[in-house]
């Protein structure tokens, strides 16, 4: 009982929210350098990128095959008792790159548990931040679901990219420009689906997308993730506890009812299990669930047969995405601004 008031101490022990972690909210601020764009040089590099290294429809069965050699590639690094490595180095192309991942994850199907207040949830500020991006991007598909062949969610509903950068998307026949009421109308579709929402930034993408090295800071994507099938939390799961916290809540995670916890394990089986590693369980063989790390996806949640976890909010939420990106990482995003000189 010690361990589970240390973990959670502004929830009790029925899964009631006492009350919300502004002081947990203020240490996921962890103080990354500001992130800045790598200068342009001659712009040889751009060119590769625009013109030859990007990833096009046409290229895609490659990306699939690629992707299964990364995932199969990093479980062997961790299984050979490299655990982390391939996460912390063998996607660090550049030397310079102080970090290639920042993710906010936003479950789309929340329960509200302040009684009788407006709840701002995660589907709701992604909508809110779509109305004034500079440009929407709509992916044919979703790579992740199409390399696993997923059975049980849509492979056809793919991510959205924000923000001027993502034209290259549109321009390499990946997707197509979507209005905003497309964009939330995919967002809606998600959520209906119980998939989970994530707002991610990952600079090696840069070579799959083909943006140009000034843009990178006008780029988001907003992924639409089964627990099944996503490659950044298989990742997650085979990288070192620190690259872990690369991985933020949006003021939402994952809260059991332990009075209903029958001890099955169900939440935290091995294959696809939580991703940042925040379950355990007591000397009762019941769940805890570690407030500290956990990051809301709903993969305990959607595994749960006797309605022990639910997702709640359980820290104050920023008031828009690129507060999230600004207090969290470091990096000021500029997806709502057009780029100069264009």
């Amino acid at each position: 009982m010690e361990e589970l008031k240390k973990q959670a101490s502004n929830i009790d022990e029925q899964g009631n929210v006492l009350y919300l972690d502004q002081e947990r909210l203020d240490r996921k601020e962890v103080g990354f350098p500001p992130y800045r764009n790598r200068p342009n040089g001659l712009g040889i590099y751009n060119w590769l990128l625009e013109h030859v290294i990007y990833m096009s429809r046409d290229r895609w069965p490659l990306a699939l095959k690629l992707y299964h050699m990364f995932v199969r590639f990093s479980v062997w690094m961790k299984e050979g008792g490299w655990k982390g490595k391939v996460y912390k180095t063998g996607i660090k192309l550049y030397p310079d790159m102080e970090r290639q991942t920042s993710t906010v994850v936003m479950p789309l199907n929340v329960d509200l548990t302040n009684q009788g207040e407006k709840v701002v949830v995660p589907l709701e500020l992604i909508k809110e931040s779509l109305k004034t991006v500079t440009y929407i991007a709509g992916m044919d598909g979703c790579l992740c679901r199409e390399a696993n062949d997923c059975q049980d969610y849509p492979h056809d509903l793919g991510c959205l990219f924000l923000g001027e950068a993502a034209k290259a998307v549109v321009k390499h026949q990946l997707g197509r420009q979507f209005t905003y009421e497309e964009a939330c109308a995919r967002v809606d579709e998600a959520a209906k689906m119980g998939l989970m929402g994530q707002a991610v930034w990952i600079e090696v993408e840069q070579m799959l997308w083909g943006v140009r090295n000034d843009l990178m800071d006008h780029f988001l994507e907003i992924c639409f993730c089964c627990p099944c099938c996503c490659i950044a939390m298989r990742l997650a799961r085979n990288a070192t506890p620190a690259e872990r916290h690369r991985f933020h809540p949006a003021g939402w995670t994952a809260v059991p009812d332990r009075t209903k916890c029958v001890g099955c394990r169900k939440c935290a089986e091995e294959r696809n299990g939580c991703p940042v590693e925040a379950i355990s369980f007591g000397e009762d063989g019941k769940v805890t669930i570690n407030q500290e790390i956990c990051v809301g996806c709903g993969i305990c949640k959607a595994r749960c047969k006797f309605d022990v976890i639910k997702i709640k909010q359980t820290m104050p939420m920023r008031k828009d995405l690129h507060e999230y990106f600004m207090k969290d990482y470091n990096l000021d995003l500029k997806v709502w601004e057009e780029v100069q000189g264009e």
